[in-house]
């Protein structure tokens, strides 16, 4: 009788082990999702946009946009993603060249996000430049369709785009941009811009977290038309009426200027506005772009 309980004993003891040694493993992607709030706590991860000699030095494009954070007070890492092998001083380079396709930098970045943040139960925000920001939606829109090479959730709480291409470069850029894929890939028209849809991907199936979407053009973009940078129905969209263009939408810090905001559906007029970065870092911080 005494050895029977002994060992009844002992089977209970290794059983015990056992579960407590499996919640200790638990893999990362057990994490629950994080709830949205408003705040500076956020890492924020910065995406380059599409560059003609295939090379970004990530620190330069961005520093006048991460310097204005930090100065703003904003907590969280300032971040940098790059998708050229030859960039440099990138928190993450994915690698590859022009000739990747937008997709094919969607699924890195995606995975990228996943990986690092979203399977550890982390939240990110992003602020992408140019071409980053069909890299983004893509990555956003793709993950949730169930595409293959996809992450199953991703949980970026904010994005805003500078200048993307929504609807296409222009065709003057279009030329000087060349044959290469992502050049095509960003061609008004293109198959992989009508496979995006018309509105900017948000979702909360499938433990997706809800993303709110800011997107900003300018009207001396040259590169983007006013109405490309906005195209696609996004939560929020901003315009600026002269004087910045397309790369001053990343390193225009301060000053005022002369843009407009939608709300829903309605336009307000054109009036004083805040830099492009200190549009993208208030979009970053609230829930609703004041």
């Amino acid at each position: 009788m005494q050895r029977t309980q002994r060992r009844f004993t002992l089977l209970l003891a290794a059983a015990l082990s056992a579960v407590l040694t499996m919640l200790a493993v638990a893999p990362a992607g057990a994490a629950g999702k994080p709830s949205r709030s408003n705040g500076t706590g956020n890492r924020v991860i910065f995406v380059h946009g599409h560059a003609p000699f295939g090379k970004h030095d990530c620190t330069k494009t961005f520093s006048a946009a991460r310097k204005h954070f930090t100065n703003k007070k904003w907590k969280g890492n300032l971040l940098t993603f790059g998708y050229y092998t030859k960039n440099t001083k990138c928190s993450y380079n994915a690698g590859g060249s022009r000739e990747t396709p937008i997709k094919d930098v969607a699924k890195k970045f995606a995975n990228y996000v996943s990986k690092h943040y979203t399977a550890k139960g982390v939240k990110v925000d992003v602020v992408a430049h140019s071409m980053g920001g069909l890299v983004v939606r893509a990555a956003l829109h793709y993950t949730h369709q169930g595409a293959a090479g996809f992450p199953k959730k991703l949980y970026i709480e904010d994005v805003v785009t500078l200048g993307t291409p929504h609807a296409g470069i222009t065709k003057s850029r279009a030329v000087l941009c060349g044959k290469a894929r992502q050049c095509t890939d960003m061609k008004p028209g293109s198959s992989f811009l009508k496979a995006l849809g018309s509105k900017m991907p948000s979702t909360t199936r499938n433990g997706n977290m809800s993303t709110d979407w800011t997107t900003v053009s300018s009207f001396d973009d040259g590169t983007v038309t006013e109405s490309s940078g906005i195209a696609g129905t996004a939560d929020h969209e901003v315009q600026y009426k002269a004087g910045i263009n397309h790369g001053e939408l990343i390193t225009t810090t301060s000053g005022s200027h002369n843009g407009r905001i939608k709300y829903s559906t309605t336009w307000t007029a054109f009036h004083q506005r805040v830099s492009p970065v200190e549009q993208a870092r208030l979009a970053v911080f609230w829930h609703a772009t004041t």
